[in-house]
């Protein structure tokens, strides 16, 4: 069977689900309604009690057919930024602080209702979803939960402890959000690796055990008010990690006296966000928003490289140094107008600045010493200053609502000290939201969009991989991919359980990030064309009670997808680099509330993510694994949990294949095999409510 006749394949599978899932009953559920193209499915507090939450996180987790989307800090700007999630209405003005960070702060018993939104969703200001939910809020005084947690990571019998506590309140004309957190972890990898030559045979073999030990704290405090006519919002967030370890490489050659290898060193990372919010209605027909945030990291990196010889002591063959300072600054503008009848026009204008510096220092031994080598690159300051302009406009033709928006992008890059570079670039980002209700429990919606991709400044500035042994150079000519996006989504309720969805999607990508050919085998991030992307996502959500399982409900997640570029090596096309073709997930979960006690188990498995270099093929990451948990009510404001995590230990095995020069022209010279093994994590936690 051919490539494509295979992916034909997977998508009459998943129109077959499809249609299966139209059969499915349809039971009305008592708070389901579509009112002017935006569909509605509210649930009250009293719904969540059989899962006996602490938080609202513990609520919205256990939304039938909402998955919560935690946003992405590192894309441009705020407008992507917030996820799928509102609470009391409102987006988060924050970015480090995730939307699942902000939700775990929040103690269930200060939820009133939890309303998922579908279809027209104008005027949310949550660019490009078009499911969100929305946390209401009770009125209400102090409140808060707290978590104390004990994990063990095996074969290591240490036991490393960690929490948090969360506050709830309201002071004066404020009402807040305080938390902190912190604790200790430990990252743990048992690897079995096979080295073969060009003609198959076992030229090596190496035993790997990566250890590493870490420790992180963090507070913050969110607080919202109003002064006189005027909403104000303050978000505050610091947190601290720091890490210690690395790994340890026994390797016994076929033909050689055996040597130890050891990869190790520590790093660190402190972090702190500063944003706030004021909205006020300027007129009948105007509604204004404007939003400031700063947030700054300092991150540093030692490592280094040893070699032991049979008796003898280590000795350092290379040592890295890598610090960098990096900052984004925000200033949005959102403007609301609702004076043309059956239409939300919205006007946001957002200025923005990131800035990286860094500095990497790189020291290989020659002779008796270690001899610093200069790197192209190595001392950097990327800096890009970024406007961006969207008029969007809600309304609808029949039954049909839309979603229309039109956006330039301005933005220029200028880089100072090894390379020194300054581009600027004009992007038009169009996109289209269109949605359908069949009927209150079904709804059809389609999107084509373009997107402008973040660059990562760290593709800009050099650094090291000491495990492949590879220097990873910076490249100041980076562009950003753009991608445009179309997508068609079916969605059915019915009950208050079931759930299903299912979206195809396709993707057309100019300028695809990959790595590009420098000189010799050395390789930097860069652009090689234009990609495709295309496949299927698939969500299902049912209640166990036909099965003789009384308050139990199965969780089915899938997505499936192919790729394609233009190899810039061996002009052949080739999947995207760091994508995997498939992934999914089954859990059940059973919440016998009269007995105090409930249960859930997970299944996952995901599919190689290759990555293709210069002068090497790597597939890496296939996993499949268990994670499960019970948890007791030991009082009605206290709940104690077990889990086990990685139950099966499957780590990310890996083939590597590197070739004598560049992967097109020269021969194979030796691949290797890893076969690797997580820690199994053991954890109890103890929570409650105040």
């Amino acid at each position: 069977m051919t490539h494509r006749q295979q992916s034909i394949r997977k998508l009459w599978v998943f129109g077959f689900v499809l249609t299966c899932a139209a059969w499915l009953p349809v039971v009305a559920a008592q708070e389901e309604s579509c009112v002017d193209g935006r569909c509605t499915t509210t649930y009250s507090a009293a719904y969540f009690t059989r899962y006996t939450p602490t938080s609202a996180l513990d609520m919205i987790r256990n939304v039938p057919g909402y998955r919560l989307d935690d946003g992405d800090e590192n894309t441009r700007g705020f407008g992507g930024a917030a996820g799928n999630v509102l609470i009391d209405g409102e987006r988060i003005s924050a970015k480090n602080s995730k939307p699942s960070d902000l939700l775990r702060r929040i103690p269930a018993s200060e939820v009133a209702q939890i309303v998922v939104l579908r279809g027209q969703l104008g005027g949310l200001d949550l660019a490009n979803q078009s499911l969100v939910a929305n946390v209401v809020r009770k009125e209400g005084g102090t409140s808060g939960t707290w978590n104390l947690r004990a994990n063990q990571y095996l074969p290591d019998s240490s036991v490393l402890p960690g929490g948090n506590f969360n506050l709830a309140g309201v002071l004066g004309a404020l009402r807040y959000n305080a938390s902190l957190n912190g604790g200790r972890y430990k990252g743990f990898v048992d690897t079995d690796e096979q080295v073969n030559n060009l003609a198959g045979e076992l030229t090596e073999v190496r035993d790997e055990v990566f250890e590493e030990l870490g420790s992180f704290y963090g507070a913050s405090f969110n607080g919202q008010g109003e002064i006189g006519a005027t909403a104000v919002s303050i978000n505050l967030a610091l947190s601290h990690f720091e890490e210690d370890g690395g790994e340890v490489s026994l390797r016994l050659p076929v033909n050689g006296l055996p040597f130890a290898l050891a990869e190790g060193g520590e790093d660190g990372q402190d972090k702190w966000e500063m944003g706030f919010d004021l909205e006020r209605s300027l007129s009948s027909v105007w509604q204004g928003k404007v939003i400031a945030l700063h947030r700054s990291s300092d991150y540093q990196d030692r490592s280094s490289l040893d070699r032991r010889e049979s008796g003898a002591a280590f000795e350092t063959l290379v040592r890295t140094r890598f610090d960098s300072e990096s900052s984004e600054s925000i200033g949005r503008l959102e403007l609301d107008y609702s004076g043309f009848t059956g239409h939300l026009v919205e006007v946001s204008m957002e200025a923005a600045n990131n800035r990286l510096e860094s500095a990497f220092g790189f020291a290989q031994r020659q002779g008796d010493d270690l001899v610093e080598i200069d790197v192209p690159g190595a001392n950097s300051v990327v800096e890009e200053d970024r406007f961006d302009l969207t008029i969007s406009d809600s309304f609808r033709i029949g039954g049909v609502s839309l979603d229309f928006a039109f956006g330039g992008e301005w933005s220029q890059i200028t880089q100072r000290g090894d390379f020194s570079e300054s581009r600027s670039f004009f992007y038009v980002k169009p996109s289209l939201l269109v949605s359908y209700p069949i009927d209150e429990y079904k709804q059809l919606r389609s999107s084509i969009r373009r997107e402008v991709g973040q660059l990562d400044f760290f593709d800009f500035v050099s650094s090291a991989d000491l495990g492949d042994d590879e220097l990873e150079l910076g490249n100041p000519s980076l562009v950003p991919e753009r991608t445009t996006t179309f997508d068609l989504t079916y969605e059915m309720r019915a009950g208050t359980i079931s759930s299903f969805s299912t979206t195809l999607f396709h993707d057309w990508i100019d300028d695809v990030e990959d790595v590009l050919p420098l000189q010799g085998v050395l390789e930097v991030p860069g652009n090689i064309g234009r990609g495709t992307r295309y496949g299927a996502r698939m969500e299902l959500t049912l209640p166990l009670d036909a099965l003789l399982m009384p308050s139990a409900r199965l969780d089915v997640e899938g997505r499936w997808q192919r790729s394609e570029v233009d190899d810039p090596l061996s002009q052949r096309v080739r999947d995207l680099s760091g994508e995997r073709e498939w992934r999914g997930s089954i859990t059940v979960r059973q919440d016998l509330t009269q007995r105090g006690f409930s249960w859930w188990v997970k299944a996952f498995a995901f599919d190689d993510e290759p990555q293709f270099g210069l002068d090497e093929l790597d597939q890496r990451g296939r996993r499949i694994d268990i994670d499960l948990e019970m948890e007791l009510s030991v009082t009605d404001a206290m709940r104690l949990q077990f889990g086990i995590e990685n139950l099966l230990r499957d780590g990310p095995d890996r083939t590597r294949q590197v070739f004598s020069g560049p992967r097109n022209v020269a021969p194979l010279a030796f691949v290797e095999r890893r076969e690797q093994s997580y820690a199994r994590e053991f954890y109890v936690r103890l929570k409650g409510v105040l």
